[in-house]
Protein backbone atom coordinates (compact mmCIF):
# COMPACT_ATOMS: atom_id res chain seq x y z
CA UNK A 1 0.00 0.00 0.00
CA UNK A 2 1.16 3.48 -0.71
CA UNK A 3 2.30 6.21 1.66
CA UNK A 4 2.93 9.13 2.03
CA UNK A 5 5.61 10.56 5.31
CA UNK A 6 5.05 13.45 6.61
CA UNK A 7 7.76 14.33 9.31
CA UNK A 8 7.96 16.89 11.44
CA UNK A 9 10.57 18.26 14.13
CA UNK A 10 8.13 20.76 15.49
CA UNK A 11 3.98 21.52 16.17
CA UNK A 12 2.27 21.88 12.56
CA UNK A 13 1.46 25.34 12.05
CA UNK A 14 -2.00 25.42 12.48
CA UNK A 15 -2.38 28.62 9.53
CA UNK A 16 -0.40 26.30 7.07
CA UNK A 17 -3.39 23.26 7.69
CA UNK A 18 -5.94 25.45 7.18
CA UNK A 19 -4.21 27.11 4.30
CA UNK A 20 -4.19 23.31 3.12
CA UNK A 21 -7.61 22.09 3.87
CA UNK A 22 -8.75 25.24 1.90
CA UNK A 23 -7.03 24.35 -1.33
CA UNK A 24 -8.25 20.83 -1.02
CA UNK A 25 -12.23 21.48 -0.15
CA UNK A 26 -12.82 19.99 -3.41
CA UNK A 27 -11.65 16.38 -3.05
CA UNK A 28 -14.05 14.06 -4.72
CA UNK A 29 -14.35 10.31 -3.24
CA UNK A 30 -13.66 8.16 -6.28
CA UNK A 31 -15.31 4.21 -6.18
CA UNK A 32 -12.91 1.33 -5.93
CA UNK A 33 -9.60 3.89 -5.76
CA UNK A 34 -7.01 2.66 -3.05
CA UNK A 35 -6.00 6.00 -1.36
CA UNK A 36 -2.90 6.49 -0.11
CA UNK A 37 -2.02 6.48 3.11
CA UNK A 38 -0.80 9.59 4.80
CA UNK A 39 1.89 9.20 7.94
CA UNK A 40 2.28 12.41 9.86
CA UNK A 41 4.65 11.48 12.65
CA UNK A 42 6.97 13.82 14.95
CA UNK A 43 10.28 12.70 16.85
CA UNK A 44 11.11 12.76 20.28
CA UNK A 45 9.88 15.79 22.08
CA UNK A 46 8.88 16.92 25.79
CA UNK A 47 6.46 17.75 27.80
CA UNK A 48 5.22 21.75 27.77
CA UNK A 49 4.72 22.02 31.67
CA UNK A 50 2.34 25.05 31.27
CA UNK A 51 0.34 23.67 28.33
CA UNK A 52 -0.35 20.30 30.64
CA UNK A 53 -1.16 22.85 33.50
CA UNK A 54 -3.25 25.61 31.54
CA UNK A 55 -5.06 22.01 29.81
CA UNK A 56 -5.94 21.29 33.46
CA UNK A 57 -6.84 24.46 34.44
CA UNK A 58 -9.57 24.86 31.93
CA UNK A 59 -11.12 21.56 32.34
CA UNK A 60 -11.52 21.91 35.61
CA UNK A 61 -9.91 18.32 36.68
CA UNK A 62 -7.07 17.74 39.11
CA UNK A 63 -3.76 16.65 37.86
CA UNK A 64 -2.42 13.67 38.71
CA UNK A 65 1.10 12.45 38.73
CA UNK A 66 0.61 10.85 35.11
CA UNK A 67 -0.82 12.50 31.89
CA UNK A 68 -4.55 12.61 31.89
CA UNK A 69 -5.89 10.04 29.35
CA UNK A 70 -7.59 12.85 27.28
CA UNK A 71 -4.21 15.27 27.36
CA UNK A 72 -2.38 13.01 24.57
CA UNK A 73 -5.34 13.97 22.31
CA UNK A 74 -4.26 17.69 22.57
CA UNK A 75 -0.73 16.23 21.20
CA UNK A 76 -2.10 14.43 18.93
CA UNK A 77 -4.95 16.21 17.38
CA UNK A 78 -2.31 18.91 15.34
CA UNK A 79 -1.38 15.75 13.20
CA UNK A 80 -4.84 14.47 13.11
CA UNK A 81 -5.33 17.60 11.07
CA UNK A 82 -3.20 17.71 9.23
CA UNK A 83 -4.02 13.83 7.84
CA UNK A 84 -7.08 14.79 6.64
CA UNK A 85 -6.28 18.51 4.96
CA UNK A 86 -4.05 16.81 2.46
CA UNK A 87 -5.12 16.66 -1.03
CA UNK A 88 -5.11 12.84 -1.44
CA UNK A 89 -7.74 12.63 1.41
CA UNK A 90 -10.84 12.23 -0.90
CA UNK A 91 -13.51 14.44 1.30
CA UNK A 92 -13.35 18.10 2.46
CA UNK A 93 -11.85 18.89 6.07
CA UNK A 94 -14.20 21.57 6.49
CA UNK A 95 -17.32 19.37 5.71
CA UNK A 96 -16.32 16.34 8.25
CA UNK A 97 -17.81 15.15 11.74
CA UNK A 98 -16.24 13.75 14.49
CA UNK A 99 -18.59 10.77 15.47
CA UNK A 100 -16.71 8.47 17.68
CA UNK A 101 -13.55 8.04 19.26
CA UNK A 102 -11.63 4.93 21.01
CA UNK A 103 -8.86 5.92 23.29
CA UNK A 104 -6.56 2.89 24.90
CA UNK A 105 -4.28 4.39 27.47
CA UNK A 106 -1.53 1.25 27.85
CA UNK A 107 -0.01 2.37 31.26
CA UNK A 108 0.11 5.86 32.86
CA UNK A 109 2.21 8.43 30.75
CA UNK A 110 4.96 10.92 33.38
CA UNK A 111 5.31 14.38 32.25
CA UNK A 112 8.86 14.00 32.11
CA UNK A 113 8.87 11.09 29.21
CA UNK A 114 10.22 12.33 25.90
CA UNK A 115 7.35 11.11 23.18
CA UNK A 116 6.71 10.06 19.82
CA UNK A 117 3.56 10.89 17.53
CA UNK A 118 2.54 8.41 14.61
CA UNK A 119 -0.99 9.40 12.57
CA UNK A 120 -2.42 7.37 9.92
CA UNK A 121 -5.63 7.55 7.96
CA UNK A 122 -7.35 4.41 6.76
CA UNK A 123 -9.11 3.39 3.61
CA UNK A 124 -12.55 5.07 3.49
CA UNK A 125 -16.11 2.94 3.84
CA UNK A 126 -19.00 3.81 2.29
CA UNK A 127 -22.13 3.65 4.99
CA UNK A 128 -25.63 4.40 4.28
CA UNK A 129 -25.63 8.06 5.21
CA UNK A 130 -22.08 8.54 3.76
CA UNK A 131 -18.26 8.03 3.92
CA UNK A 132 -16.13 7.41 7.12
CA UNK A 133 -12.51 7.63 7.54
CA UNK A 134 -10.62 7.18 10.92
CA UNK A 135 -7.18 8.83 11.68
CA UNK A 136 -5.43 6.21 13.84
CA UNK A 137 -2.52 7.84 16.20
CA UNK A 138 -0.45 6.60 18.20
CA UNK A 139 2.15 7.96 20.99
CA UNK A 140 5.19 5.84 21.75
CA UNK A 141 7.69 6.73 24.60
CA UNK A 142 11.53 4.90 23.81
CA UNK A 143 9.69 2.93 21.16
CA UNK A 144 7.09 1.50 23.62
CA UNK A 145 3.47 2.44 22.60
CA UNK A 146 1.89 4.02 25.65
CA UNK A 147 -1.09 5.41 24.13
CA UNK A 148 -3.37 5.33 20.80
CA UNK A 149 -6.62 6.52 19.48
CA UNK A 150 -9.04 6.16 16.64
CA UNK A 151 -11.10 9.15 15.48
CA UNK A 152 -14.05 8.30 12.96
CA UNK A 153 -14.85 11.18 11.02
CA UNK A 154 -17.90 11.16 8.79
CA UNK A 155 -18.83 13.03 5.55
CA UNK A 156 -22.13 13.32 4.32
CA UNK A 157 -23.76 12.12 1.38
CA UNK A 158 -24.94 8.83 -0.82
CA UNK A 159 -21.46 6.90 -2.77
CA UNK A 160 -23.20 4.00 -3.33
CA UNK A 161 -23.90 0.93 -1.60
CA UNK A 162 -22.39 0.58 2.00
CA UNK A 163 -19.86 -1.66 2.94
CA UNK A 164 -19.35 -1.59 6.97
CA UNK A 165 -21.71 0.25 7.82
CA UNK A 166 -21.64 2.63 11.08
CA UNK A 167 -24.78 1.32 12.75
CA UNK A 168 -22.04 -1.74 14.31
CA UNK A 169 -20.79 0.64 16.42
CA UNK A 170 -23.92 1.69 18.52
CA UNK A 171 -23.84 2.14 21.80
CA UNK A 172 -26.43 0.65 24.19
CA UNK A 173 -28.35 2.62 25.64
CA UNK A 174 -27.72 3.94 29.07
CA UNK A 175 -30.00 2.12 31.73
CA UNK A 176 -30.61 3.18 35.45
CA UNK A 177 -27.90 5.39 35.10
CA UNK A 178 -27.29 7.84 38.13
CA UNK A 179 -26.20 11.64 37.90
CA UNK A 180 -22.50 11.24 39.45
CA UNK A 181 -21.93 15.20 38.47
CA UNK A 182 -23.53 18.13 37.25
CA UNK A 183 -21.65 21.33 36.28
CA UNK A 184 -22.35 25.31 34.59
CA UNK A 185 -20.24 25.20 31.60
CA UNK A 186 -19.56 29.20 31.07
CA UNK A 187 -18.74 30.91 28.28
CA UNK A 188 -14.78 31.56 28.94
CA UNK A 189 -11.48 30.44 28.22
CA UNK A 190 -13.33 29.28 24.72
CA UNK A 191 -10.35 30.39 22.40
CA UNK A 192 -7.74 30.13 24.67
CA UNK A 193 -8.63 26.30 24.88
CA UNK A 194 -8.74 26.10 21.22
CA UNK A 195 -5.35 26.86 20.65
CA UNK A 196 -4.48 24.16 23.98
CA UNK A 197 -6.39 21.60 21.83
CA UNK A 198 -5.23 22.25 18.31
CA UNK A 199 -8.85 22.94 17.54
CA UNK A 200 -9.59 26.13 16.02
CA UNK A 201 -12.88 25.52 14.36
CA UNK A 202 -14.80 29.04 14.98
CA UNK A 203 -17.63 27.17 16.33
CA UNK A 204 -16.11 26.74 19.32
CA UNK A 205 -15.43 30.02 20.71
CA UNK A 206 -17.24 32.52 18.61
CA UNK A 207 -21.17 32.99 19.04
CA UNK A 208 -22.07 34.70 15.33
CA UNK A 209 -20.06 32.29 13.58
CA UNK A 210 -21.89 29.22 14.86
CA UNK A 211 -25.07 30.75 14.31
CA UNK A 212 -24.02 31.70 10.87
CA UNK A 213 -23.27 27.86 10.82
CA UNK A 214 -26.51 26.90 11.59
CA UNK A 215 -25.86 26.28 15.61
CA UNK A 216 -27.58 27.80 18.39
CA UNK A 217 -24.44 29.24 19.83
CA UNK A 218 -20.67 28.52 19.82
CA UNK A 219 -20.02 25.15 21.93
CA UNK A 220 -17.22 23.35 23.56
CA UNK A 221 -14.83 21.32 22.08
CA UNK A 222 -15.77 17.17 22.48
CA UNK A 223 -12.16 16.87 24.49
CA UNK A 224 -12.53 19.86 27.41
CA UNK A 225 -15.80 18.12 28.56
CA UNK A 226 -14.76 14.38 28.07
CA UNK A 227 -11.67 15.47 30.05
CA UNK A 228 -14.46 16.52 32.99
CA UNK A 229 -16.73 13.24 32.61
CA UNK A 230 -13.43 10.84 32.79
CA UNK A 231 -12.28 12.19 35.98
CA UNK A 232 -15.94 12.28 37.31
CA UNK A 233 -16.06 8.90 36.94
CA UNK A 234 -15.10 6.50 40.08
CA UNK A 235 -13.45 3.10 40.90
CA UNK A 236 -10.84 3.16 37.84
CA UNK A 237 -7.61 2.73 38.71
CA UNK A 238 -4.97 4.23 36.48
CA UNK A 239 -2.13 2.47 37.05
CA UNK A 240 -3.61 -0.41 34.71
CA UNK A 241 -4.26 -0.47 31.18
CA UNK A 242 -7.88 1.98 30.35
CA UNK A 243 -10.09 1.88 27.44
CA UNK A 244 -12.47 4.96 26.55
CA UNK A 245 -14.74 4.72 23.72
CA UNK A 246 -17.44 8.01 23.40
CA UNK A 247 -19.57 9.13 20.80
CA UNK A 248 -20.58 12.79 20.02
CA UNK A 249 -24.10 12.83 19.56
CA UNK A 250 -24.99 16.84 19.66
CA UNK A 251 -22.90 20.17 20.51
CA UNK A 252 -22.32 20.84 24.61
CA UNK A 253 -22.84 24.60 24.40
CA UNK A 254 -21.30 26.88 26.48
CA UNK A 255 -23.70 28.99 29.62
CA UNK A 256 -25.69 25.80 29.57
CA UNK A 257 -26.11 23.35 32.55
CA UNK A 258 -24.42 19.62 32.08
CA UNK A 259 -25.12 16.33 33.60
CA UNK A 260 -23.50 13.32 33.59
CA UNK A 261 -25.32 9.73 34.58
CA UNK A 262 -22.94 6.59 34.73
CA UNK A 263 -23.88 3.24 35.50
CA UNK A 264 -21.80 0.09 35.97
CA UNK A 265 -22.18 -3.13 34.81
CA UNK A 266 -19.32 -6.06 34.14
CA UNK A 267 -16.92 -3.43 35.64
CA UNK A 268 -17.16 -1.26 32.54
CA UNK A 269 -18.72 2.30 33.51
CA UNK A 270 -21.45 3.35 30.75
CA UNK A 271 -22.37 7.29 31.01
CA UNK A 272 -24.03 9.61 29.39
CA UNK A 273 -23.83 13.35 29.42
CA UNK A 274 -26.48 16.00 28.79
CA UNK A 275 -26.97 19.21 27.95
CA UNK A 276 -29.73 21.53 29.56
CA UNK A 277 -32.70 21.95 26.86
CA UNK A 278 -31.77 18.98 25.66
CA UNK A 279 -33.46 15.18 27.51
CA UNK A 280 -31.40 13.35 24.86
CA UNK A 281 -27.98 12.71 25.69
CA UNK A 282 -25.04 14.48 23.41
CA UNK A 283 -22.13 12.34 24.69
CA UNK A 284 -21.95 8.69 25.73
CA UNK A 285 -19.12 6.48 26.54
CA UNK A 286 -17.80 3.79 27.87
CA UNK A 287 -14.60 3.48 30.69
CA UNK A 288 -13.00 0.76 31.84
CA UNK A 289 -9.55 -1.17 32.81
CA UNK A 290 -8.73 -3.27 30.57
Amino acid sequence: MNTINICFDQEPSAIYTLWKAFISRNSRYVPSKEYLIIHASRREFPIDMKHLNDFHSICGVVRLAQLHMLYPFTLVYPYIMRVLCNEEIPVSMFKTLNTRNSIIMHRPIMPDERLEIDCRNSQPRITAKGIEIDVHSFVQSRDEKVWENTTTYFYPGKFGPSGESSCTHKIEPLKDGAAIDQWHLQAKDRFRFARISGDTNGIHYWYYYARMMGFERDFAQPIRIVTRCVSSIPDIEWTRPVRLDFYLKGPVYYDSTLTLKNAVANCKNRFDLFCSGNDKPVISGILYNV
